[in-house]
């Protein structure tokens, strides 16, 4: 008798270890992000106050992050809800121009509990106001090492630029 054997598909030979990388990358991925993605926009937006009008009442971690563009902010000023993520909860406040432009991004609130966070906030988000105010919009670029603090800067100002009448 003569036993003949066959050899097996190209897909069977490949599909285990593609099966098991997929798996092994999705272990990793939530290892290293175990909280996901999720960017929670808590409260409401706060009432358009014309520029004249605002005063600022809310205690904000030492420093306020700010960075004012060209032109006069001379329009409306609009504070933002808390974007709440895995590290804290961040809050911005935007000021327009007449011509409902953004010319100002205020960061409230960031995470600054400890060296790290503060460290990541201090440094990338003068670089995303710098960003939204000179592309006019929430679509910035990300800095390398702050992808969470992008994720709840983005929503927020998206949620700001959402409400605010243009």
């Amino acid at each position: 008798m003569v036993v003949v054997s066959k050899k097996p598909t190209l897909g069977r030979q490949i599909f285990p270890a593609v099966a098991l990388t997929v798996v092994g990358v999705g272990f990793i991925s939530q290892l290293d992000n175990p909280g996901g993605d999720v960017v929670a926009l808590e409260g409401a937006i706060g009432t358009v106050v014309p520029s004249t009008l605002v005063t600022n009442t809310t205690l904000a971690p030492s420093p306020v992050i700010s960075v004012e563009g060209s032109g006069t902010c001379d329009g409306d000023v609009v504070t933002g809800p808390t974007a709440v993520f895995k590290w804290g909860s961040l809050q911005l406040q935007a000021s327009f121009t007449k011509k409902n432009v953004l010319c100002n991004v205020t960061v409230l609130n960031y995470p600054n509990e400890d060296d790290k966070s503060l460290g990541i906030n201090e440094s990338a988000l003068p670089v995303y106001n710098q960003e939204a105010i000179e592309a006019g919009s929430a679509q910035i670029a990300v800095v390398s090492g702050a992808t969470d603090s992008w994720r709840a800067y983005t929503a927020g100002l998206q949620a700001i630029l959402d409400a605010h009448p243009a």
